[in-house]
């Protein structure tokens, strides 16, 4: 990622995590414009995101700083302290502290109890981005309708807070808005626009700093400075400083001007994006994926058919028992013999046994091999996990001079990661499709199906949940288990 493209990620990030118009829909359709996601490891991309969220919610608590103090220092002198009082006799700003923690009870519910649905195919759907943007603009525009604009912040109930706490979970579903949803939900309670706005941005500070820190400190094993530090360092800042901005200029904004605006532009934006989804998925088209090419220096054939110079050695032969059928596979143990002992390691403490496929980019890869597929809880860990048979590192073992090299990615090539990384643990191996020539190298080729590949077709066509490159990559809906692999 340049530094220009992380700046301008940042300025989006922050521009619109507070404006009514969703930070997740402009930072998906960004991202894929800079073809700044890893297809290999989109595991750095919800870590860039993460990050550079806190700078939003640094942004909120600066401009808010005032409020935040007054009410959390009310709230404790009047419900801990010896100035204790009931609720119906505490000062408004102790009352904003509850209205806060009432108002955040139903999101952290919500968010708890549906966590895997909202971490799987939802996060990657641009169909229904698209519908969420074009769904709360009508909400939108009949709150505009309905609202009386006599309320302020001071006229707070309990009920309100729960009315926008509730709203707030909409903002689960990608596209719809945290701002969105919570503006609408107030000014259906008679709110005016820029206290509605003020309250929505206050109530989001305890869900967004306990769900920013926590996916922060579970994503920061994949941050590193030498790997795009200074671009994330540029991007974080960048968000910080357009969110203040943002905040100030809307509730301006919204002191003369109706939500009028953000309304056609959430239905102009959700359109298009209905329109070019739908159009790449009859073309059968994946962007991310035409930006994928081949090294300039490569040798290897474009096909199958391809005649090979001199063939690869087959050292061993391993029999893969699936839930589909078997795949029968050489192993090229002169190539690549640390990662074939590797995997015959691994094979032979039956380590793969009971594991799911648990990738499929269609008519890329098949990809398995991660032991957390044994346990459903782990659902959102698959693809993470992995380690060698001897619990040393491998070594890349992918050197141009060797006749699989010159082969490259091929139908029914078997590639394994040699780093112990996220998405490319070292005990994962791929299955090539189709369309795997046209990937670059990175991952050491160490067999290839000899028999079954019709099996490998029909693990290929399964239906799945939709994943990083959204409708042909994903988790296969009904579990494709390796069952056993054995030396033949």
């Amino acid at each position: 990622m340049s530094i220009v493209s992380a700046l301008v990620l940042g300025l989006i990030q922050g521009l619109t995590e507070f404006i009514p118009v969703s930070s997740t829909a402009h930072l998906t359709v960004a991202a894929a414009a800079f073809g700044v996601i890893d297809p290999a490891h989109p595991e750095r991309w919800t870590s860039f995101m993460a990050t550079i969220q806190l700078g939003t919610l640094v942004a909120v608590l600066a401009y808010f700083r005032s409020d935040i103090l007054r009410s959390a220092s009310a709230w404790v002198r009047e419900n801990l302290g010896r100035g204790r009082r009931a609720f119906r006799e505490q000062g408004p700003d102790s009352r904003l502290g509850w209205f806060v923690i009432v108002g955040t009870i139903p999101i952290v519910v919500v968010g708890l109890a549906f966590k895997d649905i909202l971490e799987g195919a939802l996060t990657k759907n641009l169909q229904l981005i698209g519908i969420s943007l074009i769904g709360m603009a009508l909400l939108l525009w009949l709150a505009e309708k309905k609202a009386s604009f006599t309320r302020t912040v001071s006229d707070l109930k309990i009920a309100d807070a729960l009315s926008v706490g509730a709203a707030q979970c909409l903002a689960l579903i990608p596209g719809s808005s945290r701002s969105g949803s919570t503006i609408m939900a107030a000014l259906f309670r008679g709110m005016t626009r820029e206290h509605a706005a003020r309250f929505s941005f206050l109530l989001s500070i305890p869900a967004v700093l306990a769900a920013g820190l926590l996916e922060f400190a579970h994503e920061l094993r994949h941050l590193s400075w030498d790997d795009g530090g200074f671009q994330l360092l540029v991007a974080t800042l960048a968000a910080l400083v357009s969110g203040y901005w943002s905040i100030a200029f809307l509730l301006k904004y919204l002191r003369t001007h109706s939500m009028r605006v953000f309304i056609l532009y959430r239905i102009a934006l959700g359109s298009i994006l209905l329109f070019t989804s739908c159009t790449s998925q009859e073309k059968g088209q994946t962007p991310v994926i035409e930006q994928l090419k081949p090294p300039p220096t490569s040798s290897r054939p474009v096909s199958a058919d391809t005649i090979i110079e001199a063939a690869a050695e087959a050292s061993d032969t391993v029999v893969i028992k699936t839930s589909k059928g078997s795949i029968t596979a050489e192993l090229y143990g002169k190539d690549a013999p640390a990662t074939v002992a590797n995997f015959l390691g691994l094979v032979d403490k039956h380590y793969y046994d009971g594991i799911l496929f648990h990738r499929v980019w269609k008519d890329y890869v098949l990809q398995a091999g991660d032991p957390r597929t044994k346990v459903a809880q782990a659902r959102s860990e698959w693809g993470r996990g992995g380690q060698t048979a001897s619990g040393k590192p491998l070594i890349d073992e992918l050197r141009p001079g060797n006749p699989s090299v010159r082969e490259g990615y091929r139908k029914g090539i078997l590639a394994m990661a040699h780093k112990p990384a996220p998405n490319s643990g070292t005990s994962q191996f791929f299955i090539c499709l189709d369309k795997a020539v046209t990937l670059p190298y990175q991952y050491t080729i160490f067999g290839d199906v000899i028999e079954g590949m019709d099996v490998v077709d029909k693990i290929g066509r399964v239906e799945i949940e939709p994943g990083p490159l959204g409708e042909t990559d994903g988790i296969p809906r009904l579990p494709v288990v390796i069952i056993s692999i054995k030396r033949k």
